[in-house]
């Protein structure tokens, strides 16, 4: 995208006011409030960009008129998680948003990574990951595992092991299929499974180059800003004494230069599928002749005098192969967590001069980089080699006479619950990692509950009669569990340590990993209870899926976690209505922010007397209504807790699917497929009205957290569109300030060199000049917003001289301040901590209310971390005033103060009616920057530059 030349080099307006909306992919005609064909792209593409006005504004005496010393732009960034143009539009926004729903494991897996304590990094471009990372970088590994085990139900077991033997059981299966695996030379069951089980490869190749295209999209712009960010680190008077002293994550060039999964991720991921495709078939080309039942292998199999281990073991040693390529794969995703110099590497650069010995770092971390991904490259060529061989092996006829003796796919009995156990096992001791549980500890009590739980299901007879090993092996199992949650709840207590500022106490990478191994085994649930359905479906005007003896059969884990869906899901609705019942029957007098300009808030409260809130008896319609709005998204403020709820319920389901040996009743099934099915319609339709009304994502929310922030910990997840956003913000901003400095900056004529770029950017940063540039976000916006700014402000301690920020609707004390502490936290933002909300108190926010107004200021600065400033800092002038602004109102369900509840230099209130209409209607999460108390904060802002 070419800049435009023009545009900075003239004497113009000397303020920016760069507008950046939030997840609701607001259009850039309604962002900067002109009429939609009164906008123009200035350095956009397709995806997104920055757009000015083409008109001026009609009434020059409305308040909301900006001065005419603002330039007035927008940058969209919506449409880099979209698709779709002209007719195809519909379509396209229902398939993306299809797609969203189906990466949903893998972005949450992304932001869990994110949720763990996070060190301060070196300024040298390094990245140190952390506690937990090995582990959750395994658990991204089994996810995939785990689609590959729902992908190779399908294909190997439901419909090469079961339908073409036995077509009596799916009379909706395809003729052509059936025909084409009865042409001869394609009618035995090793050809049969061996082409099969291309169908999870495919799946898992098609993951590979979907998520590879859109990182390559959204990184193709990054380094060229990166490499101004360490040029002006090397060049702004940092002694090589302060260059060790690590900093805030966001404000490292590391944060976005640096590549966490990439290239040998996804090879080693594909690797891994390879792997366990090799595995499985070799496993059940051994053992399917000798286990007539399908399901256990009878003692005979492995009787060393009638073993098939010794009679077929080119199959065995392929088999063990792949164990072994498995067990590799897992050793290099542990090995490339961190980028760092270290050992042998480290020791040596103690004899290079300090001037050169960052450049030498630097050429270090890329040949280990490119080490990486020649290492992937064989793992995934030597898997491949072991899945051909073991695959050309199986399709070979053995010449034996019981070609269908076994009724199911033997690989797939146990392996989706050895996989779905250990992701389990690693998102359990993840409730620990921020709360101080030791690592040995944690890793010694899960291991020891996992293969005490293992070994009782194994050992269940089918009678399911316990035997005293069985019975001392659950109860092993169970005890294992109580010790991890008193370790997880007491431990703190006993260090005299309080999570409360937290997110779910301090748990949160744990509930999120939960959240993912839920949302995944549910998909791989309806992916396979729902083909069972489809084929097992006589066709008639209700579909029918028979569980009848001798019917089609799923691997046990489906099905026991498909009966426990239907009964989780009630048990999560009732408890919403509870609240929701209990929240409704009366209509407290919430607090309310102080408003600046305009019209006064209607039933106003500064504060609450005695910690009580009070309730509203009698008053106006008017006011009825704006108190009503007010409940209403407090309601919606109560989501924390909810969905910590909603992952213990999940973690519930998915240990009954692995400890039951046996599948729930087939009544109980009976009940659940037509409510899998259920789901499964509800969240089409979903998908379908989001794609033709165009409103905000489900859970958005979630979906802010899972797109915002690079992929680190699951290659195949969604794109990270920051990756682009915050590097044009950067150099946008960058552009503006330089223009009165440096002759034809940000025009293609720039001749300077980069030592010349750095220190006019520096210059333009931290002295006083003519031209300004104001921030104006929105939700989300907010959060790209800051983390432009630490990019800005990273190597300086005193401040941006002319920058500013007003944010509106935002949530970055609320919700990024609890789940991300090292990026968003008080520490970081220099604001009051924030407590969880309440499920039962009228007031969500009851407690941090009382707690701000107790409180003196709103927040400030820790001496001991000096050289680390906080956003407060960055944004605070020469002559003390903060240029910072924050508008929020309590109407807003997603809008919350930055600083405190109490009155402060940074919260204001903004009005709850929108835009003066011919009908009153009640302002939310929108609409801000209609409002006259938008105009006077971005006065107030320029006053203070």
């Amino acid at each position: 995208m070419a800049r435009s030349p023009s545009i900075f080099a003239q004497r113009g307006p000397s303020v920016l006011e760069l507008r950046i909306h939030g997840i609701k992919n607001t259009p850039p005609a309604e962002m900067l409030g002109v009429a939609p064909g009164d906008v123009r792209p200035d350095q956009a593409d397709e995806n997104g960009g920055f757009y000015v006005p083409t008109v001026d504004p009609v009434d020059p005496t409305d308040p909301a008129t900006p001065p005419t010393v603002i330039r007035r732009e927008g940058y969209s960034w919506g449409m880099l998680a979209r698709y779709g143009g002209g007719a195809l539009v519909v379509v396209g926004q229902f398939f993306v948003q299809l797609a969203w729903l189906l990466i949903l494991p893998f972005g949450l897996c992304n932001t869990a990574y994110w949720t763990r304590t996070i060190p301060d990094q070196p300024r040298t471009g390094e990245w140190n990951a952390g506690r937990g990372a090995a582990s959750l970088r395994v658990f991204a590994l089994g996810l995939t595992l785990l689609y590959v085990c729902a992908l190779a139900s399908v294909s190997l077991d439901l419909i090469g092991t079961q339908c073409l033997a036995r077509p009596a059981l799916c009379p909706a299966l395809p003729g052509w299929v059936t025909a084409f695996f009865t042409t001869p030379g394609l009618d035995h069951r090793g050809i049969r499974v061996a082409l099969l089980s291309l169908v999870p490869i495919a799946g898992v190749l098609l993951l590979f180059f979907v998520s590879h295209q859109a990182r390559t999209r959204y990184e193709a712009g990054i380094f060229g800003t990166v490499a101004k960010i360490r040029t002006a680190s090397d060049l702004s008077g940092v002694t090589d004494e302060q260059g060790a002293t690590p900093r805030r994550p966001l404000a490292t060039d590391g944060f976005w230069g640096i590549t966490r999964v990439k290239l040998p991720s996804e090879l080693l991921h594909t690797a891994a599928a390879f792997f366990l495709m090799a595995l499985l078939l070799g496993w059940d080309g051994v053992f399917w002749s000798c286990a007539p039942a399908g399901v256990d292998l009878p003692p005979q199999c492995l009787d060393p005098a009638h073993t098939p281990l010794l009679a077929k073991w080119w199959l065995t040693l392929g088999a063990v192969l792949a164990a072994a390529g498995l067990i590799a794969v897992v050793a290099l995703v542990v090995r490339n967590v961190d980028t760092t110099v270290r050992g042998r590497a480290e020791r040596a650069m103690r004899d290079v001069e300090p001037a050169a010995r960052t450049a030498r770092r630097h050429a270090l971390i890329r040949l280990e980089l490119r080490k990486r991904e020649a290492v992937a490259g064989w793992v995934l060529l030597a898997a491949i080699v072991v899945y051909v061989a073991v695959g050309v092996a199986v399709a070979l006829p053995d010449g034996t006479a019981a070609e269908e003796r076994a009724p199911s796919f033997l690989g797939l009995v146990i392996a989706p619950s050895i996989i779905l156990g250990v992701l389990l096992a690693i998102a359990l001791s993840a409730l620990g990692w921020r709360r101080g549980v030791p690592r040995w500890l944690s890793i010694l009590v899960v291991a020891v509950g996992g293969v005490s739980l293992l070994v009782a299901v194994v050992s269940t007879p089918k009678d399911l009669r316990l035997a005293p090993l069985t019975a001392a092996a659950y109860g092993l199992a169970a005890l294992c569990a109580v010790l991890l949650a008193v370790l997880v709840v007491f431990r703190p207590m006993a260090r005299r340590r309080s999570f409360a500022y937290e997110g779910w106490r301090g748990t949160g990478p744990g509930v999120i990993m939960l959240l993912s191994l839920g949302g995944a085994m549910l998909l791989s649930t309806l992916l396979v209870l729902g083909t069972q359905c489809a084929l097992a479906s006589t066709g008639g005007p209700t579909p029918v899926c028979p569980l009848a003896p001798g019917g089609l059969t799923t691997p046990v884990a489906y099905r026991n976690f498909g009966g426990t869906v239907p009964v989780l899901a009630v048990v999560l609705l009732l408890f919403v209505l509870v609240v929701a019942l209990l929240r409704m029957r009366t209509t407290p007098r919430l607090t309310t922010p102080e408003t600046v300009g305009g019209r006064a808030l209607r039933e106003p409260l500064r504060s609450y007397r005695d910690g009580r809130v009070p309730q509203v008896k009698s008053a106006g319609k008017l006011d009825f209504r704006m108190l009503n709005a007010r409940r209403s998204a407090a309601l919606f403020h109560r989501g924390e807790p909810v969905l910590g709820l909603l992952a213990a319920l999940l973690a519930l389901g998915i240990v009954v699917a692995i400890a039951l040996p046996q599948p729930l009743r087939p009544a109980l099934l009976d009940l659940a497929l037509p409510a899998l099915g259920l789901i499964s319609v509800a969240a089409v339709v979903t998908i379908a009205e989001n794609a033709l009304t165009t409103k905000e994502r489900p859970i958005g929310v979630m979906w802010d957290l899972m797109c915002f922030l690079p992929r680190a910990g699951h290659p195949f997840g969604p794109p990270c569109y920051a990756e682009r956003v915050i590097p044009e913000l950067r150099d946008r901003i960058v552009a503006w300030l330089e223009a009165d400095i440096a002759k034809d900056a940000g025009s293609v004529q720039d001749r300077r060199t980069a030592e010349q770029r750095a220190r006019d950017e520096l210059r333009a940063l931290t002295t006083w000049q003519r031209r300004k540039v104001v921030f104006s976000a929105h939700s989300l916006g907010a959060v790209l917003a800051v983390s432009t700014i630490f990019t800005l402000g990273a190597d300086t301690t005193d401040g941006l001289k002319n920058v500013g920020l007003l944010t509106y609707g935002t949530q970055l004390r609320a919700y990024f301040g609890r789940f991300f502490p090292e990026l968003f936290g008080p520490a970081a933002l220099g604001a009051l901590p924030s407590r969880a909300p309440s499920l039962w108190q009228a007031d969500p926010w009851l407690r941090q209310v009382v707690e701000d107004h107790a409180t003196a200021g709103s927040g400030g600065r820790d001496p001991v971390e000096r050289d680390k400033p906080t956003l407060r800092e960055l944004l605070t002038q020469p002559d003390g005033q903060l240029a910072w602004i924050n508008l929020w109102r309590r109407t807003d369900y997603l809008g919350f103060p930055d600083a405190s509840f109490k009155d402060n230099e940074i919260d204001r209130g903004a009005d709850e009616f929108g835009p003066p209409l011919y009908l009153v209607k009640v302002a939310t999460h929108p609409n801000y920057q209609a409002s006259t108390q938008y105009m006077t904060a971005l006065r107030d802002l320029i006053h203070r530059l």
